[in-house]
């Protein structure tokens, strides 16, 4: 499953040992040390290097150091004054102020006892969905942390804090494991990767058989009849056009895909780009039909900026996307509205949303903003309710692992975390992902009831 690129640290896990980028001239007045109003995150930024640190209560530990002549290709300074300053990465401001150097954030020691502090503190202090998930994270410590000491070896403390985060029930937590590990952690085997496979080819096959894909199915269209157009977007990240071969199979397009991707240096960049540069031959197919499905039903996410994308073809006037704000202690920061800008020439017909509990993430955010879009219809069932982008951080021991902090809420103030976003014509599918691909095989052995009832309420 794809999700939602990490926030604010996004530039930094992006860059490759690439050094062609122009040196550029960074203001001097960026010079010091930032700590960011949400997020725990404190920068160091020097003419040389900046220091990119995570922070919770009882210390900090790096997370990443990179040139300073990278940070313009990655982030927009909104605003630059003596004391506070404002980026912008993507579509979200994130806010800091200036400290003194004495208040550089005291390193943390790396042994089991002190990764597990860093982690639950950062997840006390930035996490959004206690009180919605019913956890009282105070108690899981009291449950957790005496499982360990000092001397717990990496397995030992990995079962604990994959534990104790799994209580949670949140897609968007998890802990990155160094390969050494990975051996000694049971696999599920329940892979539903192939099934997935199956039910996007069977559809393909039995609604649009002379369709066109775009970088080996992330995205596939057609027409389902005459006056029906068909599109699917299986991924909102593969979207880079890396001039690759389509001769390939699917698994050798996929790794000179991800070798092209390991070697840019703004693989964001490359993504959005590309897209915007495919966008528009899809949408001159598609234009003059009188209706078009949009389907999401096997999309696990990406950048939010490609569904916004997608439905700037679908408004004729720039609309209220969805809004967004980050846990601030015991509040939340600034509300963030992030907007759809129209095209100029949009689709005149009906649209049609796909959804199921397999639409998460980016693609939630997707049919999120086209709440705020008159002319569409969402059929299928709740999305898996993932909305928040992943915030990224480190353990001292250099563990990767990332939490919910930001809520999402569409044009009226609505949340839809952990519930997911209903549809208007409700089908009953499974949210356990292999059931929900086990009987789409099966239900395809005559037809998509999905489909089948847009063309019922187009007749």
């Amino acid at each position: 499953m794809r999700l939602k690129h990490l926030n604010l640290l996004i530039f930094t896990t992006l860059i490759s040992h690439s050094c062609s980028a122009q040196k550029q001239e960074i203001d001097s007045r960026l010079y010091g040390i930032w700590n960011s109003i949400g997020y725990g995150q404190q920068l160091e930024i020097s003419k040389k290097s900046v220091l990119i640190r995570d922070t919770y209560k009882s210390g900090c530990n790096l997370n990443t150091k990179l040139p300073t002549k990278y940070l313009e290709e990655f982030y927009t300074i909104n605003n630059l004054t003596k004391d506070s300053l404002q980026i912008k990465i993507g579509f979200t401001n994130y806010n800091f102020f200036r400290s003194q150097e004495s208040e550089i954030c005291k390193k943390t020691k790396n042994n089991p006892l002190s990764n597990f502090d860093a982690l639950w503190e950062t997840f006390n202090e930035n996490y959004a969905f206690f009180n919605l998930r019913k956890v009282d994270w105070n108690k899981l410590k009291d449950k957790y942390r005496n499982r360990l000491s000092k001397k717990s070896s990496d397995f030992e403390l990995y079962t604990v804090l994959n534990a104790m985060i799994s209580e949670l029930k949140d897609g968007h937590v998890s802990i990155e494991i160094p390969d050494s590990l990975e051996d000694k952690i049971e696999e599920n085997d329940e892979d539903t990767d192939d099934l997935r496979k199956k039910v996007i080819y069977s559809i393909t096959q039995k609604y649009i058989p002379n369709y066109k894909t775009y970088n080996k199915g992330m995205i596939n269209w057609g027409f389902i009849n005459d006056s029906t157009s068909y599109i699917q977007f299986n991924d909102f990240e593969d979207l880079a056009n890396y001039n690759i071969s389509n001769k390939l199979t699917t698994e050798k397009f996929a790794e000179q895909y991800w070798e092209n991707a390991d070697e840019s240096l703004n693989y964001t960049k490359d993504v959005l780009t590309s897209f915007k540069k495919q966008m528009p031959n899809i949408f001159e197919d598609i234009k003059n039909t009188k209706s078009c499905i949009i389907d999401v039903r096997f999309n696990g996410g990406g950048f939010d900026q490609i569904g916004l994308e997608i439905l700037s073809y679908f408004t004729n006037k720039k609309r209220i996307a969805f809004s967004k704000k980050a846990r601030l202690e015991n509040g939340f920061t600034k509300i963030q509205k992030i907007y759809i800008e129209p095209k100029g020439l949009n689709y005149k017909g009906k649209l049609y949303l796909l959804t199921s509990a397999e639409t998460a993430s980016a693609s939630e955010t997707f049919v999120l903003a086209s709440q705020n879009i008159e002319n569409v219809i969402r059929v299928g069932s709740n999305t898996e309710g993932i909305l928040s982008d992943i915030l990224s951080k480190k353990l001292p021991n250099g563990w990767k692992y990332g939490l919910s902090n930001e809520i999402y809420e569409n044009a009226n103030g609505k949340n839809y975390e952990m519930n997911g976003i209903p549809s208007d014509y409700k089908l009953n599918y499974s949210r356990n992902a292999k059931d929900f691909y086990l009987d789409m095989l099966k239900e395809l052995k005559t037809n998509d009831k999905a489909i089948e009832k847009i063309i019922e309420l187009n007749e």
